[in-house]
């Protein structure tokens, strides 16, 4: 390592100022412009996450305003292991929301021109960072961490054209990683939109009652009616039904947990076990956890092949969150699998249980356990188009869902090397130009 690299600690370089606590009187999930920023809108290992918004309704003070790119920390942690307690994020732009600075969360100010902002949002991402903060944490329940424990923290700061490089490279594979993740989105929104048109809104029977086009090719729009008939759900498409989910799959069967006393159940695992935590309705490429084969023959998991959709039946309101499998795996008893009927496709049932979800979490809500189970689920009804339109749905979006696991395929290596390289850039084991080297071979 260079001699210009200097001892410093975060205290020499940047001032941390604590939030407001803004009146819980005025704070709900109910959508508004004013986001508040908590602990949960942070990711474990650093960064920034939209999680569950929670948006505030009344006056505040102007100071505590974020502006995009604001460098802030997190200094509360529910979780058992504190994932996230001491973590940076860097405020986000988006369009229509303005976020506040609330309690528990700190913004970064810089004082010394020695210093990138930039770079030392990596540098509160380090693993070094990580310990001390948990090290000089306080609670046991809920764990603390303060602005003095965090300014406290020493380590070696390179000169500030080093310290620009190591960001700019760190940044590139974020940026890259964002935009993969917001493509994904944008994937998402167009297969939903696309089933809320034809089998919510019911968008070209209603053109074709009212003598309009439907926009579709004329294969597809022959597929749809033309006129309305009362059901047990209320109006639908002549001629459609009512199914249950059951009725759209070849099987449909709960996890299980292998026991945690057998050791020899999750040594050398490879086979993905996934916990509802992991759901986020998206592709679903490994699991935190693995077990064997062992643990399958002699537990009550069932060995899923890849398509399986995995859904939340446990522990309202993660009720309804979905992940689809990607390779052969399993899960514990809070998820359900399910198989689509080849005929009817993946795409479409993904779908269906997505637009289910409202209604079996307020099933969930009204239980004793805030559950449901998987008769619930099996039994639960849904307006049925017919086979031949569930198929051309799903031959309609299968691409863009290949499109979604190849993106987030590419987002997992893409973390995988930022995450190596994070460490050994902050310590100066590895250099930029090799770093920078690195990012060209992975065409980044």
């Amino acid at each position: 390592m260079s001699s210009e690299w200097s001892e410093c600690s975060l205290g020499d370089l940047i001032d941390i100022k604590h939030g407001f606590a803004f009146s819980g009187d005025y704070i709900s999930k109910k959508q508004g412009k004013f986001v508040l920023v908590t602990p949960g809108n942070f990711e474990i290992g650093g960064g920034f996450k939209e999680g569950s918004a929670k948006y505030f309704h009344g006056q505040y003070p102007e100071e505590y305003v974020f502006s995009p790119g604001d460098l802030v920390v997190t200094m509360t942690d529910l979780s058992k292991t504190a994932d996230t307690l001491g973590y940076s994020a860097k405020i986000p732009e988006e369009k229509g929301k303005t976020y506040l600075h609330n309690q528990r969360v700190g913004k970064v100010s810089s004082k010394s021109s020695d210093a990138e902002l930039d770079f030392l949002y990596w540098v509160m991402r380090h693993t070094d960072y990580r310990q001390w903060v948990l090290s000089t944490a306080t609670g046991s329940t809920v764990r603390h961490t303060s602005p003095s424990r965090i300014l406290d923290y020493t380590f070696l700061l390179p000169p500030i054209q080093e310290q620009k490089a190591i960001a700019n490279i760190l940044g590139t594979l974020d940026d890259k990683i964002e935009l993969n993740r917001k493509t994904n989105e944008t994937l998402e929104a167009m297969a939903k939109a696309l089933f809320k048109s034809w089998f919510v809104d019911f968008d070209p029977v209603r053109a074709k009652a009212e003598g309009r086009p439907t926009g579709l090719p004329a294969e597809i729009s022959d597929l749809f009616p033309d006129s309305f008939e009362d059901s047990e759900l209320g109006e639908i498409p002549s001629g459609w039904g009512i199914s249950c989910v059951n009725d759209l799959c070849e099987w449909v069967s709960s996890g299980g947990t292998p026991s945690r006393s057998r050791k020899d159940f999750w040594e050398n695992g490879n086979i993905p076990w996934f916990k509802t935590g992991e759901l986020n309705d998206a592709p679903l490429l490994d699991s935190a956890e693995k077990i064997n084969e062992l643990a399958l023959g002699n537990s009550s998991c069932k060995y899923w092949e890849a398509g399986t959709i995995l859904f939340a039946i446990y522990a309202s309101p993660t009720v309804g969150r979905l992940g689809v499998l990607t390779e052969s795996g399993t899960s514990n008893q809070a998820a359900a699998g399910l198989k689509a009927k080849g005929v009817i496709g993946t795409p479409f049932l993904r779908r269906t249980l997505l637009f289910s979800r409202d209604e079996l979490q307020n099933i969930a809500v009204g239980a004793a356990q805030q559950n449901i189970n998987v008769q619930i689920l099996k039994d639960h009804k849904v307006v049925a188009p017919g086979i031949p339109l569930a198929t051309v749905y799903s031959k309609t979006i299968s691409p863009l869902d290949e499109q979604q696991i190849c993106l987030a395929k590419s987002t997992r290596e893409l973390c995988l090397l930022r995450d190596a390289l994070l460490p050994k850039l902050i310590s100066g084991e590895i250099r930029t130009p090799d770093a920078e080297k690195m990012l060209e071979e992975v065409e980044v």
